[in-house]
């Protein structure tokens, strides 16, 4: 089945103008549950209520408050929350280009793939210069009343759009560090080299599965079959005396794992 676009604009360089699509570039596997209630298995659902009471309050009689204090609170009403919203627009502005190395990790959050929306050529030509330059395009739009900011990259010979966090939520490491940092002495920086050597590869995501919810999916199938299965009993890793014991440790697990 062919992708399904969840939204469309323009991305605006100058007066340059080329319509892209998005497209989701994750997708959520969490299961999902529905309540019960354990007598008779009847579908339960939530309620807002009041604390006091237990009464149900109806969506149209919520408000939102900010404390300001211990007993003090800023009530903001519907309509006022609605002014502070961002005016709609299909325009994805490109601020600036900056050196792909210039943005870590830390400051993306959640890819989608840009299609072409129309002009095929012009937005492989897009594609081809950010490319050769090997940088990412900086770019903020308004997207179902919020605005965000993103980085344009190339992956695979299309766009990628990353939404990207903002300053004030992405750390310093300065609260990270230790007080001092300690050397690493000859042989264990020698045994941390050869660690790295042992486990190179390519990059195959298909490898690494969500264990978790594999086994909460056999659970689901054995017990619509009606049947039961043993829990799985994790091994405890034991804790090493220094550094160099535990890269001694994790260099012989290594090897009899490639001999297995």
């Amino acid at each position: 089945m062919a992708a399904r676009a969840i939204w469309k604009g323009e991305l605006t360089l100058g007066k340059q103008r080329l319509g892209v699509k998005f497209y989701s570039a994750i997708e959520d596997r969490s299961v999902r549950f529905h309540l019960l209630h354990d007598q008779d298995k009847a579908p339960v659902e939530q309620h807002i209520v009041r604390k006091d009471t237990g009464d149900d309050v109806p969506k149209e009689d919520i408000r939102k408050a900010f404390s300001v204090g211990a007993n003090t609170a800023v009530i903001l009403e519907p309509d006022e929350l609605e002014e502070l919203a961002p005016p709609e627009s299909r325009d994805i502005e490109i601020l600036r280009f900056v050196p792909a190395a210039a943005v870590g990790d830390q400051w993306y959050e959640r890819p989608y793939y840009l299609g072409p929306d129309g002009g095929n050529a012009d937005y492989f030509a897009f594609v081809e210069a950010l490319s050769r330059k090997e940088v990412i395009g900086i770019a903020r739009w308004v997207m179902r009343k919020k605005r965000y900011i993103g980085a344009v990259s190339v992956v695979d010979g299309f766009l990628v759009m990353t939404t990207l966090r903002r300053a004030e939520q992405v750390l310093s490491f300065s609260g990270v560090e230790p007080a001092q940092a300690s050397k690493p002495q000859a042989h264990e920086l020698k045994l941390a080299q050869q660690l790295v050597q042992s486990i190179e590869a390519d990059f195959d995501p298909q490898q690494w599965h969500d264990e978790y919810r594999e086994r909460l999916c056999d659970l689901i199938r054995a017990k619509a079959r009606g049947e039961r299965i043993k829990p799985v009993k994790l091994k405890k890793k034991r804790a090493t005396a220094s550094l160099a014991d535990s890269l001694k440790a994790s260099l012989a697990a290594m090897k009899e794992k490639k001999v297995a």
